[in-house]
């Protein structure tokens, strides 16, 4: 859907770059759909023939590999390098230092609150897996998530995740203190028909209170298997989850299949809202989001905020929910009550009319 390849026999690395810049070139102009001006931005990896692989598998992969690293290091276009690849006997290391994370306690729950624009006032948090590995110290999710996936980790690594963020609840209610917490899943997971008994299992003290776990989705998550996915999202809306649509904005989901998902929340992918003040793109495509969401009754988040015209900017056009360093920026779960207790709330000037 979003990938294409190019050859160029008898090229070289200098001849591959030269042709990725002029894709890249080529894609800066904004495209006009449906009276829409939108920016489309593309990561190139480069592979070269016979040095990267001599079969179409090798230069496959390892042409995939190079897109992740252009993605990592956030340019444009990268050059496979075989260094910033670990070898298997490391990748295998590393996983099984993973699941010994995952059994014996050094992932960590980390919380970023969301706030209602119109009150102030924190309405949830989104929760955040760490890993606090013995020799390497804090590790950022971006660096563990993908090999958890490829390596069927993620499955006991999102069991944790929820298992946690319902403890934590259950500590919270016991202090009548009870606030939502959202989980980030991932397609392997809505894959895994195991997904909607183990929440009924969590569920299953009567005192749990309906409505503190929300679950979040990407979009393009939601689209990589659309029947299989609404049916698990239906199956979790019927145990009382709210279900929100993560990083909206940047999948390619129609709208006819977004009125068809129970979700009750859409959040805004932040490259958007950062963008805001000096794209006036971004700032069409925040404004269209939101209306398109009120008009089919869900409510919006924006996440990335992250400057006091971020947030007057979303006020003005009736964003219903904020999340970002304007904020607070994520914080250890044992620190969240706290930071709560000390919390302003926020003041909002009014919505325009």
């Amino acid at each position: 859907g979003d990938e294409f390849a190019l050859l160029l026999p008898g090229g070289d690395a200098q001849a591959a770059q030269a042709l990725a810049r002029r894709v890249h070139e080529v894609l800066a102009p904004p495209f006009a759909i449906a009276d829409l001006a939108l920016d489309v931005t593309a990561r190139i990896g480069i592979v070269l023939y016979p040095e990267h692989g001599l079969t179409p598998h090798d230069l496959f992969r390892h042409v995939d590999m190079a897109v992740r690293q252009a993605r990592k290091l956030g340019t444009g276009l990268a050059v496979y390098d075989p260094q910033l690849n670990p070898a298997p006997t490391q990748r295998l290391t590393f996983a099984g230092e993973l699941r010994r994370a995952i059994e014996n306690g050094e992932l960590v729950l980390y919380l970023q609150p969301k706030v209602e624009m119109a009150s102030g006032r924190v309405c949830g948090a989104e929760g955040l897996v760490r890993w606090l590995h013995p020799q390497r110290g804090m590790i950022p999710p971006g660096e563990f998530i993908d090999l958890a996936e490829r390596t069927g980790l993620i499955r006991p690594l999102s069991a944790w995740v929820l298992e946690t963020a319902f403890q934590l609840n259950k500590h919270w209610r016991q202090r009548d203190r009870p606030l939502p917490i959202a989980v980030n899943l991932s397609a392997r997971n809505l894959r895994d028909e195991s997904l909607p008994e183990l929440i009924r299992q969590l569920q299953s003290d009567p005192h749990d209170g309906q409505g503190l776990l929300e679950i979040e989705i990407t979009e393009s998550t939601a689209m990589e298997d659309p029947e299989f996915a609404l049916r698990v999202l239906h199956e979790l809306r019927a145990l009382g989850i709210p279900l929100h649509i993560d990083d909206f904005g940047t999948g390619y989901s129609s709208l006819s299949y977004l009125q068809k998902l129970p979700v009750d929340c859409i959040k805004i992918d932040q490259s958007f809202v950062r963008n805001m003040a000096s794209s006036k793109d971004s700032a069409l495509i925040v404004r269209s989001t939101i209306d398109l969401a009120h008009d089919l009754g869900r409510k919006v988040v924006a996440e990335g905020v992250e400057t006091r015209q971020h947030w007057e900017q979303l006020a003005a056009l009736g964003c219903d929910m904020a999340q970002g360093y304007y904020i607070a920026r994520p914080m250890p779960s044992e620190a969240f009550q706290g930071w709560l207790r000390d919390y302003q709330p926020l003041a909002t000037p009014p919505a325009a009319p």
